[in-house]
């Protein structure tokens, strides 16, 4: 039960912070958000969004 909220605390997190910054392109926005829906555990979610932004290339 605590890693559920540990999970759903980390992605509403990480969509707020997405969503309120003015600096990523929408196509990566939405890139990131497919990432946190399709990943469960917290601290895999936040390697592949941190990969995923070393690897972005627009």
């Amino acid at each position: 039960m605590a890693c559920n909220l540990d999970e759903k605390a980390i992605k509403e997190v990480l969509k707020k912070i997405i969503e309120n910054n003015n600096n990523i392109p929408y196509k990566a926005k939405e890139e990131m958000k497919a990432i946190i829906e399709l990943e469960h555990n917290p601290e895999k979610l936040l390697q592949e969004c941190l990969l995923y932004m070393l690897s972005y290339k627009g």
